[in-house]
């Protein structure tokens, strides 16, 4: 083979956001980039770099587990290292540059770094070894050159600096400041994250402090603002006044150039991107496409990457013992791995027999929230496991249960059949191994009203769309159009206190149901003639901002209401104590 014949050319357009991030070499970044700016290419790109720069190191892969890595990130990832020329090892053809949790064909190069096992590795032809550690198995690794971690507002940070980060310290004189030629990258980290929206996640945006220590440059309020004139920009395009619109980006343009990301003196580099970054490959139709798929809160946060603080005042007193993250069947999706050879695309298309907290042989929960600008699905299950405490509650609490909120989908809603059956699709192909084809449908009383476009209501065009792919459904009303606000309040003060052994253990996947927790956290409380009630403003006016979101709340409180409510009957005379 000649040498032009061995050299391997590809043609990869990047976007303003994966060049910024490109072009400013750093020891430890944080990209925290919304949904649609081509996360999975920076993944792949660190990959890549370190298998070339640092061969027969090792690069840890650190998630909260191992089913969240072989599911979400590494997919995405390998898509762009095939872009780049990387193939699968065949063991036929003998030929191949990688092969996947097994160990190196004869003749390959190994790592440094002496390796017991290659279960959870995927090892190059140089030698180079991307380590799989997950914190809720094998999350103390080897000696490590480098760390990715995706998805990193779901790990625990104080277990990484415990486990992980010690682990960052291999190689030194090979490919640190004893070498001759040091690494600069050597021993450094990338997290990578979409916006944090809860108080324990927030470590993520601590490094930006340096924004305003070096440069005097406030960067979240800066961002915010620009957020929020990417919604002005986007009803400007809407109502076609191009004027406006000019006017608006323009002011963005000139916004965002205050807040130029830059690498601080010690090496880091924090950079925000949105969907507007990433433009010239969605288009502005795929921007506005979302705008009317998404409810506004959802927008903001998963498009634009808004900046979420917690309230004051919530009607919802959640905090983390409510939450739990990690609920992967990570032995089925290893064993789905292994079956499939580890077929990227497989992995990819999720469902239901990939989360541990589904019993597949019990009935779920479903309920509704049908909206004027969007409808929403909460999926929940019953057990008597703790995914917080990780225990069995059976013993210690004889006949209470754990209610789980397991999931969670939503749609835009343009008034016709199409996105009911739009939405109750979702449900039904990510449920679609499920054994037990049962539901317990908690009905939203306004789902009982006609469309214009309809001879049916909501509710029936739900139940028949479920009926007509096997799934028996079994109904449950609660009284009147709409639980009381103040009553649901307190209801929700005995559940989440969690002191009352005759309510429910409440906990939600953090992971699954982010849009849920958003909602719920950012739903105001205030006192109306000397009653609790929500803060509703937001569903009524659309210049309120986003933090008053209610819908995704009121979808929950309509099961937890049906189910439990009767309870505040013997707790009539008893206010009880926020915790």
């Amino acid at each position: 083979m000649s040498k032009e014949q061995s050299i391997y050319e590809q043609d990869i357009q990047v976007n303003p956001a994966q060049l910024a991030y490109w072009m400013m070499p750093a020891k430890n970044k944080y990209a925290i980039y919304s949904r649609g700016t081509g996360k999975s290419f920076i993944v792949g790109a660190e990959i890549d770099e370190n298998v070339r720069i640092m061969p027969r190191g090792v690069t840890t892969l650190t998630q909260a587990t191992y089913g969240q890595a072989l599911t979400k990130t590494l997919p995405s990832s390998f898509k762009m290292l095939e872009m780049l020329g990387y193939k699968k090892y065949d063991s036929t053809t003998k030929q191949g540059d990688y092969v996947v949790c097994r160990k190196p064909p004869e003749g390959w190069y190994l790592p440094y770094e002496h390796l017991l096992s290659y279960e959870h590795c995927i090892t190059f032809s140089n030698g180079h070894c991307l380590y799989i550690l997950s914190q809720d198995g094998n999350s103390r690794g080897p000696n490590a050159d480098y760390n990715i971690t995706d998805e990193a507002l779901t790990i625990d940070k104080e277990q990484f600096d415990q486990e992980v980060a010690p682990t960052n310290r291999g190689n030194e004189p090979i490919f640190g400041k004893f070498s001759k030629n040091p690494v600069y990258k050597h021993h450094g980290n990338t997290f990578l994250s979409s916006m944090p929206y809860e108080n324990s996640q927030k470590w993520l945006l601590e490094p930006a402090k340096y924004y305003e220590e070096e440069r005097g440059v406030h960067l979240f309020d800066v961002w915010n603002k620009v957020v929020r004139l990417q919604m002005q920009l986007i009803d400007a395009k809407a109502a076609g006044d191009r004027s406006l619109f000019r006017e608006i980006w323009n002011e963005v343009c000139r916004l965002r150039k205050t807040i130029t990301p830059f690498v601080s003196k010690d090496g880091t580099l924090f950079i925000l991107a949105s969907i507007f970054d990433n433009l010239a490959n969605v288009g502005l139709s795929y921007v506005m496409n979302q705008y009317g798929v998404m409810d506004k809160l959802t927008f903001m946060i998963e498009i634009l990457n808004y900046i979420v603080d917690k309230i004051d005042n919530c009607y919802y007193n959640l905090d983390e013992r409510h939450k739990y993250y990690n609920a992967t069947n990570d032995s089925y999706i290893q064993d789905f791995a292994e079956n499939t050879d580890f077929n990227w695309a497989q992995l990819e298309d999720a469902h239901s027999l990939m989360d541990a907290d589904c019993n597949p042989n019990k009935p779920l929960e479903i309920v509704f929230d049908w909206g004027s600008s969007g409808s929403f699905m909460e999926v929940a299950q019953e057990s008597n496991y703790d995914w917080n405490a990780r225990q069995d509650i059976s013993q210690k609490y004889p006949g209470r249960v754990v209610d789980n909120t397991i999931n969670e989908f939503f749609v835009h809603n343009d008034e016709s059949d199409t996105m009911v059956n739009a939405l109750v699709d979702k449900f039904i192909h990510y449920y679609r191994f499920h054994v037990n084809k049962m539901v317990d449908f908690y009905r939203d009383r306004y789902g009982d009203h006609r469309s214009a476009s309809s001879k049916r209501t909501y509710n029936e065009i739900a139940i028949r769309r479920l009926e007509s792919s096997g799934w028996t459904v079994r109904q449950f009303t609660h009284r009147g159009m709409e639980p009381p606000q103040h009553d649901k309040y307190l209801l929700w003060g005995f559940i989440l206190s969690e002191k009352d052994e005759r309510y429910p253990i409440k906990r939600f996947n953090a992971s699954k149901c982010k849009h849920i927790l958003i909602s719920m956290n950012s739903t105001r409380v205030k006192d109306s003639q000397g009653k609790f009630v929500k803060d509703k403003r937001s569903e009524r006016n659309a210049s309120i901002a986003p933090e008053d979101a209610t819908h995704f709340g009121d979808a929950v409180d309509k099961r937890i209401w049906t189910k439990y409510g009767d309870l505040l009957k013997e707790n009539a005379f008893y206010v009880p104590i926020r915790v």
